[in-house]
């Protein structure tokens, strides 16, 4: 495990994948990453009924990604927009003794309101040329801005790809020497937690309660076997606090 999360996070980012799993939905969030789009509006460019549409958009108003708002309609009644206000990546990584779902979020994404008011043809055709002049200067700099933030993104990828790949050889090189003395499956899986949770450490240590909580075993059940398990392989270190908590180290 190179990382790993708190409950409730773990059950947004599974919520998140969830919702994910669908090429629909994928498609949806896709098209709100582009602009806000009112429900009818995105059933007839999906092709999808309007009811589930519906749904999906309540989904996703609930793990917080998209927010909606009602504006005025010159052709009948007030439109309901869905906007997504929030940009994120998720990483996942599944290697030897590794796996790790990641949601970081990259920021929120702020709608501003814009007010406009009656102009003269003669104006607007003076403003609408301004802003062409501002779009050509505009696309320009974003174009370059985004193809060197984009670039800087790529060769931190493959730092990472190459660090994951060093991770799980390693992992790989671990497994392979305690599956050489554990013959017990239970025994290799406490020393591989307890491995696995003391690199995440300041101290390089756990306790028994954090142990037994990620395993789901009792605690003096867990307390016996490591004790056993310490007496056979001779790496484990045992101590206890002044409070009576029991520590693990390797």
């Amino acid at each position: 495990m190179m990382g790993r999360t708190d409950d409730k996070e773990e059950m947004d980012v599974f919520e998140l994948l969830e919702f994910l799993s669908s090429s629909t939905r994928r498609k949806l969030l896709e098209l709100l990453g582009e602009e806000d789009l009112y429900p009818f509006q995105l059933s007839r460019m999906m092709n999808v009924s309007p009811r589930i549409i519906g749904k999906y958009l309540e989904d996703l108003e609930k793990l917080g990604l998209i927010s909606i708002r009602e504006e005025k309609s010159s052709k009948g009644p007030d439109r309901r927009y869905a906007s997504l206000n929030k940009a994120f990546s998720l990483i996942i990584d599944v290697g030897q003794s590794t796996f790790n779902v990641k949601y970081l979020p990259t920021g929120e994404i702020i709608e501003e309101e814009i007010k406009t008011k009656p102009v003269k043809a003669s104006e607007q055709e003076a403003h609408r040329n301004k802003l062409i002049d501002e779009l050509k200067k505009e696309t320009k700099d974003i174009q370059v801005f985004i193809k060197n933030k984009a670039q800087e993104i790529k060769e931190l990828d493959q730092k990472r790809n190459k660090y994951a790949e060093e991770i799980n050889e390693a992992y790989y090189r671990f497994n392979k020497i305690i599956e050489k003395i554990l013959f017990d499956y239970h025994d290799r899986e406490i020393f591989r937690n307890i491995f696995k949770v003391i690199i995440t450490k300041p101290k390089n240590r756990v306790s028994l309660s954090e142990l037994a909580e990620i395993m789901r075993i009792w605690r003096g059940d867990l307390k016996d076997r490591i004790e056993n398990l310490a007496k056979q392989i001779g790496c484990i270190n045992i101590s206890k606090d002044r409070s009576g908590e029991i520590w693990y180290s390797i």
